[in-house]
Protein backbone atom coordinates (compact mmCIF):
# COMPACT_ATOMS: atom_id res chain seq x y z
CA UNK A 1 0.00 0.00 0.00
CA UNK A 2 1.72 3.27 -1.24
CA UNK A 3 1.47 6.80 0.76
CA UNK A 4 -1.34 7.69 -1.10
CA UNK A 5 -3.55 5.17 -0.58
CA UNK A 6 -2.18 5.67 3.26
CA UNK A 7 -3.06 9.12 3.15
CA UNK A 8 -6.44 8.91 1.83
CA UNK A 9 -7.13 5.99 4.90
CA UNK A 10 -5.93 8.57 7.20
CA UNK A 11 -7.74 11.72 6.18
CA UNK A 12 -11.21 9.43 5.86
CA UNK A 13 -10.81 8.30 9.21
CA UNK A 14 -10.53 11.64 10.45
CA UNK A 15 -13.25 13.06 8.56
CA UNK A 16 -15.25 10.96 9.70
CA UNK A 17 -14.68 11.14 13.81
CA UNK A 18 -15.43 15.06 13.38
CA UNK A 19 -18.02 14.86 11.44
CA UNK A 20 -20.14 15.86 13.95
CA UNK A 21 -17.87 19.00 14.52
CA UNK A 22 -20.17 22.06 12.72
CA UNK A 23 -17.87 25.45 12.50
CA UNK A 24 -19.64 28.64 12.48
CA UNK A 25 -18.88 30.46 9.28
CA UNK A 26 -18.09 34.32 10.74
CA UNK A 27 -15.65 32.34 13.30
CA UNK A 28 -14.73 28.95 12.00
CA UNK A 29 -14.81 27.46 15.25
CA UNK A 30 -15.69 23.46 16.06
CA UNK A 31 -18.60 23.35 17.78
CA UNK A 32 -17.12 23.24 20.78
CA UNK A 33 -15.83 26.50 20.87
CA UNK A 34 -12.25 25.28 19.77
CA UNK A 35 -10.54 27.59 16.97
CA UNK A 36 -9.86 25.34 13.94
CA UNK A 37 -7.32 27.40 11.83
CA UNK A 38 -3.77 29.35 13.96
CA UNK A 39 -4.37 32.70 15.40
CA UNK A 40 -1.49 35.33 15.19
CA UNK A 41 1.05 34.09 18.39
CA UNK A 42 0.15 30.58 18.26
CA UNK A 43 3.65 28.43 17.63
CA UNK A 44 3.63 25.54 15.57
CA UNK A 45 5.64 22.79 15.43
CA UNK A 46 6.41 20.18 12.48
CA UNK A 47 6.75 16.20 12.50
CA UNK A 48 6.70 13.89 9.48
CA UNK A 49 3.37 12.12 8.79
CA UNK A 50 5.21 9.26 7.18
CA UNK A 51 4.66 7.13 10.42
CA UNK A 52 1.26 7.67 11.23
CA UNK A 53 0.15 7.00 7.70
CA UNK A 54 2.23 3.32 7.53
CA UNK A 55 0.51 2.83 11.32
CA UNK A 56 -2.92 3.38 9.54
CA UNK A 57 -2.65 1.66 6.62
CA UNK A 58 -1.12 -1.29 8.37
CA UNK A 59 -3.83 -1.67 10.67
CA UNK A 60 -6.22 -1.91 7.68
CA UNK A 61 -3.99 -4.84 5.82
CA UNK A 62 -3.91 -6.89 9.02
CA UNK A 63 0.29 -5.85 9.08
CA UNK A 64 1.46 -7.03 12.71
CA UNK A 65 4.06 -5.38 14.76
CA UNK A 66 2.62 -1.49 13.78
CA UNK A 67 4.41 1.24 15.26
CA UNK A 68 4.19 5.11 14.76
CA UNK A 69 7.12 7.24 15.48
CA UNK A 70 7.74 11.09 16.33
CA UNK A 71 10.18 11.75 13.43
CA UNK A 72 11.52 15.23 12.12
CA UNK A 73 9.66 17.08 9.76
CA UNK A 74 12.64 17.38 7.17
CA UNK A 75 15.61 15.53 5.75
CA UNK A 76 18.26 17.57 7.79
CA UNK A 77 17.36 16.27 11.50
CA UNK A 78 16.57 20.25 12.32
CA UNK A 79 13.78 21.34 13.97
CA UNK A 80 10.89 22.58 12.54
CA UNK A 81 8.80 25.54 14.09
CA UNK A 82 6.83 28.45 12.95
CA UNK A 83 5.70 31.30 14.80
CA UNK A 84 2.44 33.48 13.93
CA UNK A 85 2.87 37.07 13.37
CA UNK A 86 -0.78 36.92 12.08
CA UNK A 87 -3.44 34.82 11.51
CA UNK A 88 -2.25 34.66 8.02
CA UNK A 89 1.70 34.94 8.19
CA UNK A 90 4.14 33.11 10.19
CA UNK A 91 7.82 33.01 10.46
CA UNK A 92 9.38 29.94 9.98
CA UNK A 93 12.92 28.52 11.44
CA UNK A 94 14.90 25.56 11.30
CA UNK A 95 17.49 24.31 13.94
CA UNK A 96 20.08 21.86 14.75
CA UNK A 97 23.10 21.75 16.84
CA UNK A 98 24.86 18.28 16.88
CA UNK A 99 28.08 17.29 17.49
CA UNK A 100 29.35 13.91 17.98
CA UNK A 101 32.08 11.52 19.69
CA UNK A 102 32.67 8.03 18.40
CA UNK A 103 35.40 5.69 19.65
CA UNK A 104 36.41 2.46 17.69
CA UNK A 105 38.52 -0.05 19.53
CA UNK A 106 40.30 -2.94 17.93
CA UNK A 107 43.05 -5.69 18.56
CA UNK A 108 45.65 -6.04 16.74
CA UNK A 109 48.20 -8.86 17.16
CA UNK A 110 51.01 -7.68 19.13
CA UNK A 111 54.50 -7.58 17.06
CA UNK A 112 57.10 -9.74 18.80
CA UNK A 113 59.95 -12.14 18.20
CA UNK A 114 57.49 -14.64 18.35
CA UNK A 115 54.25 -13.67 17.02
CA UNK A 116 51.54 -15.02 19.64
CA UNK A 117 47.44 -14.66 18.42
CA UNK A 118 46.32 -15.05 21.66
CA UNK A 119 48.91 -11.48 22.70
CA UNK A 120 47.23 -8.49 21.24
CA UNK A 121 47.29 -4.62 21.47
CA UNK A 122 44.84 -1.79 20.68
CA UNK A 123 44.41 0.81 18.14
CA UNK A 124 42.26 3.31 18.61
CA UNK A 125 40.43 5.54 16.31
CA UNK A 126 38.42 8.65 18.05
CA UNK A 127 35.72 10.40 15.23
CA UNK A 128 34.63 13.63 16.35
CA UNK A 129 31.35 15.06 13.76
CA UNK A 130 29.70 18.60 14.08
CA UNK A 131 26.76 19.61 12.16
CA UNK A 132 25.01 22.83 12.34
CA UNK A 133 21.82 24.30 10.02
CA UNK A 134 20.04 27.39 10.88
CA UNK A 135 17.05 28.53 8.53
CA UNK A 136 14.93 31.34 8.62
CA UNK A 137 11.83 32.17 6.75
CA UNK A 138 8.42 34.16 6.19
CA UNK A 139 5.39 32.51 5.01
CA UNK A 140 2.26 33.97 3.54
CA UNK A 141 -1.39 32.51 3.52
CA UNK A 142 -4.57 31.93 2.01
CA UNK A 143 -7.90 29.87 2.46
CA UNK A 144 -11.55 30.58 3.42
CA UNK A 145 -11.82 26.70 4.98
CA UNK A 146 -9.74 24.26 6.34
CA UNK A 147 -7.83 23.65 3.13
CA UNK A 148 -5.44 26.40 3.24
CA UNK A 149 -3.03 27.04 1.63
CA UNK A 150 1.01 29.02 1.85
CA UNK A 151 4.02 30.24 0.24
CA UNK A 152 6.76 32.27 0.44
CA UNK A 153 10.74 32.19 0.73
CA UNK A 154 13.32 30.41 2.93
CA UNK A 155 17.20 31.28 4.02
CA UNK A 156 18.92 28.40 5.34
CA UNK A 157 22.67 28.29 6.31
CA UNK A 158 24.52 25.37 7.93
CA UNK A 159 28.06 23.72 8.64
CA UNK A 160 30.16 20.45 9.14
CA UNK A 161 32.67 18.87 9.71
CA UNK A 162 34.51 15.92 10.60
CA UNK A 163 38.15 15.41 12.92
CA UNK A 164 39.36 11.66 13.22
CA UNK A 165 43.06 10.69 15.36
CA UNK A 166 44.20 7.48 15.89
CA UNK A 167 46.72 5.86 18.24
CA UNK A 168 48.54 2.31 17.73
CA UNK A 169 49.42 -0.08 20.31
CA UNK A 170 52.58 -1.58 18.36
CA UNK A 171 55.23 1.39 18.20
CA UNK A 172 57.03 2.08 15.40
CA UNK A 173 60.67 2.20 15.91
CA UNK A 174 64.07 1.11 13.59
CA UNK A 175 63.76 -2.83 15.01
CA UNK A 176 60.07 -2.65 13.90
CA UNK A 177 60.04 0.09 10.79
CA UNK A 178 56.19 -1.49 9.58
CA UNK A 179 54.59 -2.53 12.36
CA UNK A 180 50.98 -4.19 12.60
CA UNK A 181 47.97 -2.06 12.76
CA UNK A 182 44.30 -2.13 11.76
CA UNK A 183 43.04 -0.56 8.71
CA UNK A 184 39.99 1.63 9.64
CA UNK A 185 39.77 2.26 6.30
CA UNK A 186 41.26 5.40 5.65
CA UNK A 187 44.58 5.14 8.15
CA UNK A 188 47.09 3.34 6.38
CA UNK A 189 48.54 5.58 3.66
CA UNK A 190 51.40 7.38 1.61
CA UNK A 191 53.54 4.42 3.20
CA UNK A 192 52.69 5.09 6.51
CA UNK A 193 49.84 5.18 9.23
CA UNK A 194 47.66 8.47 9.79
CA UNK A 195 47.94 9.94 13.32
CA UNK A 196 44.93 12.90 12.90
CA UNK A 197 43.26 13.74 10.26
CA UNK A 198 40.75 16.82 9.74
CA UNK A 199 38.32 17.71 6.90
CA UNK A 200 37.61 20.96 5.87
CA UNK A 201 34.72 22.97 7.03
CA UNK A 202 31.99 22.39 4.95
CA UNK A 203 29.74 25.59 4.30
CA UNK A 204 26.01 25.33 2.89
CA UNK A 205 23.84 28.09 1.47
CA UNK A 206 20.23 27.84 0.19
CA UNK A 207 17.91 30.32 -0.80
CA UNK A 208 14.72 28.93 -1.46
CA UNK A 209 10.72 29.55 -2.51
CA UNK A 210 8.09 27.76 -1.30
CA UNK A 211 4.50 26.44 -1.78
CA UNK A 212 2.44 24.36 -0.18
CA UNK A 213 -0.88 23.02 1.54
CA UNK A 214 -2.30 22.07 4.98
CA UNK A 215 -5.84 20.69 5.72
CA UNK A 216 -6.97 20.68 9.20
CA UNK A 217 -8.84 18.05 10.39
CA UNK A 218 -8.68 18.77 14.09
CA UNK A 219 -8.70 22.01 15.78
CA UNK A 220 -5.31 23.50 15.14
CA UNK A 221 -3.95 20.20 14.02
CA UNK A 222 -3.09 19.58 10.15
CA UNK A 223 -1.34 17.97 7.53
CA UNK A 224 -0.33 18.61 4.19
CA UNK A 225 2.71 19.40 1.93
CA UNK A 226 5.47 21.67 0.11
CA UNK A 227 7.31 22.08 -2.93
CA UNK A 228 10.94 24.24 -2.98
CA UNK A 229 12.49 25.85 -5.82
CA UNK A 230 15.94 27.92 -5.48
CA UNK A 231 19.34 28.25 -4.71
CA UNK A 232 21.59 25.54 -3.25
CA UNK A 233 25.45 25.78 -2.89
CA UNK A 234 28.33 24.43 -0.51
CA UNK A 235 32.30 24.49 -0.25
CA UNK A 236 34.59 22.31 1.62
CA UNK A 237 37.45 24.13 2.34
CA UNK A 238 40.86 21.86 2.11
CA UNK A 239 41.71 19.40 4.99
CA UNK A 240 45.11 17.73 5.95
CA UNK A 241 46.37 14.47 7.55
CA UNK A 242 49.13 13.57 9.15
CA UNK A 243 51.31 10.14 8.35
CA UNK A 244 53.99 8.58 11.19
CA UNK A 245 56.68 6.50 8.77
CA UNK A 246 60.19 5.77 9.53
CA UNK A 247 63.34 7.45 7.86
CA UNK A 248 65.79 4.95 7.12
CA UNK A 249 68.27 7.72 5.69
CA UNK A 250 68.19 9.22 9.38
CA UNK A 251 67.22 5.98 11.65
CA UNK A 252 64.61 8.03 12.67
CA UNK A 253 60.58 8.47 12.75
CA UNK A 254 59.34 11.18 10.55
CA UNK A 255 55.64 13.02 10.50
CA UNK A 256 54.93 14.48 6.89
CA UNK A 257 51.33 16.49 6.68
CA UNK A 258 49.04 16.16 3.54
CA UNK A 259 46.95 18.11 1.63
CA UNK A 260 43.21 17.09 0.77
CA UNK A 261 40.97 19.06 -1.69
CA UNK A 262 38.01 20.45 -0.97
CA UNK A 263 35.25 20.69 -3.63
CA UNK A 264 32.17 22.82 -4.33
CA UNK A 265 28.60 22.52 -5.50
CA UNK A 266 26.11 25.31 -6.72
CA UNK A 267 22.95 25.08 -8.34
CA UNK A 268 19.14 26.01 -9.04
CA UNK A 269 16.87 23.03 -8.64
CA UNK A 270 13.20 22.25 -7.66
CA UNK A 271 12.54 20.12 -4.37
CA UNK A 272 10.59 19.53 -1.32
CA UNK A 273 11.32 19.22 2.21
CA UNK A 274 12.40 16.21 3.62
CA UNK A 275 10.18 14.29 0.45
CA UNK A 276 7.64 13.55 3.46
CA UNK A 277 4.35 14.70 4.08
CA UNK A 278 4.24 16.43 7.40
CA UNK A 279 2.11 17.32 10.57
CA UNK A 280 1.96 20.49 12.42
CA UNK A 281 0.79 21.09 15.96
CA UNK A 282 -0.24 24.62 17.25
CA UNK A 283 -0.30 26.00 20.40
Amino acid sequence: MNKSIYLIILLFTISFSYAQEEEKDTDFVSKRGENILPESGDIALGVDASPVLFYVGNIFNGTAGNNASFQFANGSNAIYAKYFLADDAAIRVTFRYGNNTFTDNEYVIKDQDIPDPFVTVTDVKVLNYCNSVLGLGYEIRRGKGRVQGFYGGMFNIGTSNTDADFTYGNAMDALNANPSSYNFGSNLANGGRVLNSTSGRTMLYSVNAFIGVEYFFAPKLSIGGEFTWGLNMSKTADGSYDVESWDFANGAQKVDTYDSAGDKNFGFDTGNVGGAIFLLFHF
